[in-house]
């Protein structure tokens, strides 16, 4: 069977995809990954087929306003305004990018199934033209399906260039890894499967070797502030700074992960471990707490490893996941980022016996939902079925 992933060029969108691609591959099945060029490589090096689809163009404007700041600097500029289009004008910008050369790849390659993650349309978009099944995988918490009610008329323009009447973006079924207890109303037919973490590349540190004499506390703001750019990145670090030099202390194995530990400098205090492209899934299964804005990533990878977690949500899409995730007892959704209600929250949580069994019992959910290789062997039969 021949299987195309699909997402645009943003890290933490393109590696939800990862894993299953994987599964498809190890069960013996054709892959293909479609990105724009920008983000081929990473594609390549988790060991999937890349395939380039759209260009690389500069749409800063739009993500800044898709992802806005709860609480905007003095540089964050006005509030963007109301209306359908706006809301969805990173999305509808991305899919008239993507789905020219899409479309062309799927005439050639002729896929049985399309998978893509939530906000890639173009996907949905060219398999409703050409009448292919098609499944939405969604990262985490569905956030972001009160989008559908905006969907048709946001994309109206674009399904006339495509000569289609409409289509749903929810697609033929929806593979869910997030545990029930934590997950909002999923629209459409879904597939539960078990969340496998993959955040990236790299090699896994000596000091990983032993149990920490101390709780472990890592702490991250993931790779969406770098990604968006130099500005974002500083702000970021400036932050991350404040909140070590609240939390750090002796009795505490302190991790700073980051995608890039030029702008934290190297006079943080002693014991605290700063650490480039670690990824997450392989030092928090011996952690005690995760500190985060709550991207799904981040949060998703806490949660398959048992870990009390301490949300402070950065953008608005943080905001519906640190709401649920508190919700169930795991963690502590702290509402402002001054790091002495972050440092308060973090002590908050190393006390709690019940938060530490809310994890467990999210870790536990997760292990009991399908295999991807069940999810597989399903998506397989969706396929044959058509």
């Amino acid at each position: 069977m021949r299987v195309l992933l699909v997402s645009w060029a943003w890290p933490s969108h393109v590696r939800p995809l990862v894993p299953i691609g994987w599964a498809f591959r190890a069960a013996g099945h054709d892959v293909r990954f479609a990105t724009q060029p920008r983000l081929a490589g990473a594609v390549t090096g988790a060991g999937l087929p890349a395939v380039s689809v759209g260009g690389d163009g500069d749409h800063t404007a739009l993500l800044a306003r898709a992802m806005r700041p709860i609480r905007p600097g003095p540089e964050a500029g006005p509030a963007p305004g109301r209306g359908t289009g706006k809301r969805l004008g990173l999305s509808v910008a991305l899919a008239e990018d993507m789905a020219g050369d899409l479309e062309a790849f799927c005439r050639h390659w002729a896929p049985d199934l399309v998978l893509y993650e939530p906000t890639t349309y173009a996907a949905p978009l060219v398999a409703a033209k050409l009448g292919l099944p098609h499944v939405r995988v969604l990262w985490g918490v569905d956030f972001h399906s009160p989008a559908r009610a905006f969907e048709n008329l946001a994309f109206a323009e674009l399904c006339g260039k495509l000569g289609i009447g409409g289509f749903d973006s929810a697609g033929t079924v929806t593979v869910d890894p997030c545990p029930p207890s934590l997950q909002v109303d999923v629209p459409g037919r879904v597939l539960r499967t078990r969340y496998v973490p993959y955040n990236g590349t790299g090699a896994m540190p000596g000091w990983l070797w032993t149990e920490p004499r101390h709780p472990r506390v890592v702490l991250t703001w993931g790779v969406s502030p770098q990604f968006k750019g130099p500005d974002e990145w500083a702000a970021a670090a400036r932050r991350l700074r404040a909140l070590v030099a609240a939390i750090a202390r002796p009795d505490l194995d302190l991790v700073v992960a980051v995608p890039n530990t030029d702008a934290l400098g190297a006079d943080l205090p002693d014991g605290v471990r700063l650490v480039e492209n670690l990824p997450l899934h392989l030092v928090l299964p011996s952690s005690a707490v995760l500190i985060s804005r709550g991207g799904a990533g981040s949060m998703m990878t806490g949660v398959a490893a048992g870990v009390r977690q301490v949300v402070v949500p950065e953008y608005f899409p943080d905001l519906v996941p640190a709401q649920r995730l508190a919700a169930t007892g795991a963690g502590v959704l702290v509402e402002d980022d001054d790091p002495e209600s972050v440092r308060a929250a973090l002590e908050t949580v190393l006390a709690d016996e019940a938060a530490a069994g809310a994890a467990r019992r999210l870790r536990s959910e997760v292990a009991a939902q399908a295999t991807l290789d069940e999810t597989v062997g399903a998506l397989r039969t969706l396929a044959g079925s058509r």
